[in-house]
């Protein structure tokens, strides 16, 4: 089995990037794959509110928060379909570690102006990895994801718009704003898992599909 890795970072914290990383491999999971979390997010909000005996208890997670993500990226290949690495808000050798590992980069972010330095700042470092001798023959790919926004609202599409014309490269597809994902979040679960066939679940599903496509 060749796993597909994907990483989960960006210099700000508070974007949803826990959340993200958790319905994704919900969905996954749903869908029949075997799916490892690496919760490397000094926070520990994934593997804080895991429930190895609940309705998630068939995916993998593990803590890890140091430098040592890049073995455990090693000794989980190849036994995982998917694995995910959620990392914390800030740029530091296990986020290093981790990307450097990874087929794609997902940087999610909100319509603000701190979320899109932090998003911008994480794109720069991905560019500095792909010159080193490790990824130079294998760029990390990397897509942007606006994250926590409401349906219609004209800054997200400006600020979409305006990335989109300087080159960088956003799912189509958002993370909108739903009280579901902090009312699961409680109980380490999902609405892929709660509401499988609600509008945060379908979300997820055109994500998957755009990020499935960028693997």
């Amino acid at each position: 089995m060749e796993s597909k890795i994907l990483t989960l970072a960006t210099s700000k914290g508070g974007v949803g990037k826990s959340t993200l990383a958790r319905n994704l491999a919900a969905h996954w999971l749903n869908l029949g794959h075997k799916v490892a979390v690496i919760d490397a997010d000094p926070q520990g909000s994934i593997i804080g509110r895991h429930d190895p005996n609940g309705p998630l208890q068939e995916l993998e997670v593990i803590a890890e928060p140091e430098e040592n993500v890049a073995n455990v990226i090693d000794e989980l290949s190849g036994s995982y379909s998917h694995i995910i690495v959620d990392t914390g808000g800030f740029r530091n050798r296990t986020t290093i570690r981790a990307l450097v590992k990874s087929d794609l980069a997902l940087i999610p972010l909100k319509a603000s102006s701190d979320d899109v330095a932090g998003a911008l700042e994480t794109h720069t470092l991905i560019q500095e990895l792909n010159k080193t001798s490790e990824r130079l023959s294998r760029p990390i790919k990397y897509r942007m994801l606006l994250t926590m926004t409401t349906q219609g609202i004209i800054l997200a599409r400006q600020l979409r718009s305006e990335l989109e014309a300087l080159g960088y490269l956003l799912l189509k597809s958002e993370m909108y704003h739903r009280i579901i994902y902090p009312e699961t979040a409680i109980k380490g679960l999902s609405p892929c898992i709660t509401d499988p066939e609600g509008p945060a679940a379908r979300d997820i599903s055109l994500i998957v599909s755009e990020i499935d496509k960028a693997l």
